[in-house]
């Protein structure tokens, strides 16, 4: 278990999520106990890659064990705020599935730069 800082006070995180403060909720302590308690639960694996989640519309090429690195709510925190720390609304995912599944991997090739020389050589 990593080691955290201490809380320092308690928030209401549905009013603070219906405020738009994700940022502060996905940095906080709360989120960070319930993000190990699912990759425990999950044993570090990615569960799309296995072949044991999927959302319904996207699905794996092919089934392999790959180490998660990332939670994935189920049902998004800014329909449902109520359900940000329910761990049974989670899931782990590798970064590559979770990319996925938000539909961010199709923009992936525009963010590349091409290896391009710094200056012009000219003989």
């Amino acid at each position: 278990m990593k080691k955290r800082r201490k809380r320092r006070k308690n928030y209401n995180w549905e009013a603070e999520i219906a405020k738009g403060n994700t940022d502060k909720f996905y940095n906080s302590t709360d989120f960070d106990i319930a993000r190990e308690k699912v990759l425990e639960r999950d044993k570090g694996k990615c569960q799309f890659f296995l072949g044991k989640w999927n959302d319904g519309i996207h699905s794996p090429n092919k089934i392999k064990i790959i180490d998660a690195n990332t939670v994935h709510h189920i049902i998004p925190i800014k329909e449902r705020p109520d359900l940000a720390l329910d761990i049974n609304n989670m899931v782990s995912l590798s970064f590559k599935a979770h990319e996925i599944i938000e539909d961010r991997h199709r923009w992936t090739w525009r963010n590349k730069k091409k290896n391009k020389p710094i200056t012009e050589e000219r003989w």
